[in-house]
């Protein structure tokens, strides 16, 4: 019975509360806020895509709340190489692949139902992997085939040679990157796809692991204040850099609004660093992380299929934001993030039930002991 399920899945989350007191429920906090501002991110794009007048003054507000939202794939890669860094469960690949695989056919048929859907798109759903909408699952998924070499590969390398490592990616694949398309305006980084590929995510993840192995612990300042005058400072040379050419040919300079820019790596870098030394102690709020944390994800899945491939829904939201005041802006448009969050979430949390109840998760690591014994 569903009663039977909810009561279990708030003994888990009672039993995980009891018994990860070591966890770092900072970076949880982090997932859940990098996961709205996603969905913030996607919000003003569709506003920035469509036709409006583009020096007028909400359009530079909306991107600068761009600006300020860019870094949370960057995040999601780091947080992931932090704590993932000690072993691989191809399971994960599998239950994500099949989370996937579940709303990209309930969730198709339902938009076929709809008329929202036409009978060549319905038939792609059958194949997730591998279209572009969901470049973000695909690269997780495929990032996850090669991480028990990577992970095998970072617990046995030394510290020199791994710091040269780390110091090479982020000069070659992020500064260097960057000159060379600021000079040039085209470069042979294709293999990154402008950081929308499993290779850029697995970078990340090695770049995370550095961190988790050897400044986990460690904080370079007293005051974990200073993080978030960093992530501020940064998203506000991002934006500065952006409206540059507005005035000359009304079209902003995104250079810096890519995953692999310098800058939004530094608001990553900072945010990490502030969430992962801020100390939640409160039981309600360790408990509310605990029961989103696994819904965290699927958010962008259930966001981008049901709300942001609405036509209807993009224009009616379109239309509330250019009658938006200018007073609040920036609340308003993070309150509409905030409420299909949690519709998300909810949606979500029913498949997590159903799976909890199919027991798919065991499913999948009875499936990578068969594959790997």
């Amino acid at each position: 019975r569903s009663s039977d399920l909810i009561v279990s899945f708030k003994k888990e989350n009672e039993k995980s509360y009891n018994h990860s007191l070591n966890r770092n429920y900072g970076l949880d906090l982090l997932k859940i806020f990098a996961m709205i501002n996603i969905i913030n991110l996607h919000i003003n794009n569709s506003f920035l895509n469509l036709r409006v007048k583009k020096n007028n003054d909400k359009y530079k507000k909306i991107i600068l709340l761009e600006a300020f939202s860019f870094w949370p794939v960057d995040a999601f890669g780091l947080i992931s190489g932090i704590i993932g860094y000690k072993k691989c469960k191809f399971s994960n690949a599998i239950y994500i692949y099949l989370e996937y695989f579940y709303y990209s056919i309930i969730i198709s048929l339902y938009l076929y139902n709809k008329l929202l859907l036409d009978s060549k798109n319905l038939f792609l759903s059958l194949y997730p992997l591998g279209i572009y909408r969901f470049w973000f699952v695909n690269a997780y998924i495929l990032m996850y085939l090669f991480l028990p070499f990577i992970t095998k590969s970072i617990n046995s390398i030394d510290k020199n040679l791994f710091s040269k490592l780390i110091i090479s990616y982020l000069f070659i694949y992020s500064i260097y990157h960057i000159l060379i398309e600021y000079n040039i305006g085209k470069t042979n980084f294709d293999f990154i796809n402008r950081g929308y590929s499993s290779i850029w995510l697995l970078i990340l993840f090695i770049i995370g692991a550095y961190i988790g192995i050897y400044y986990k612990n460690r904080q370079f300042f007293s005051n974990i204040i200073f993080y978030f005058l960093i992530y501020i400072l940064f998203s506000f040379i991002t934006y500065m850099h952006a409206i540059y050419n507005i005035h000359k040919n009304y079209q902003p300079n995104k250079l810096l609004m890519e995953y692999y820019s310098p800058t939004i790596m530094i608001q990553a870098f900072s945010l990490i660093f502030f969430f992962k030394n801020f100390q939640i102690k409160n039981k309600y709020l360790i408990k509310i992380i605990m029961f989103l944390n696994p819904l965290n994800f699927n958010v962008s899945l259930i966001h981008l299929r049901i709300f942001r491939s609405n036509l209807k829904f993009n224009n009616k939201l379109f239309i509330y934001i250019k009658q938006m005041s200018h007073d609040y802006l920036f609340f308003k448009i993070y309150g509409i993030s905030f409420i299909i969050y949690f519709i998300c979430a909810f949606v979500d949390y029913l498949r997590h039930l159903l799976f909890k109840l199919l027991k798919i998760r065991q499913l999948c690591i009875y499936i990578e002991t068969k594959l790997f014994k």
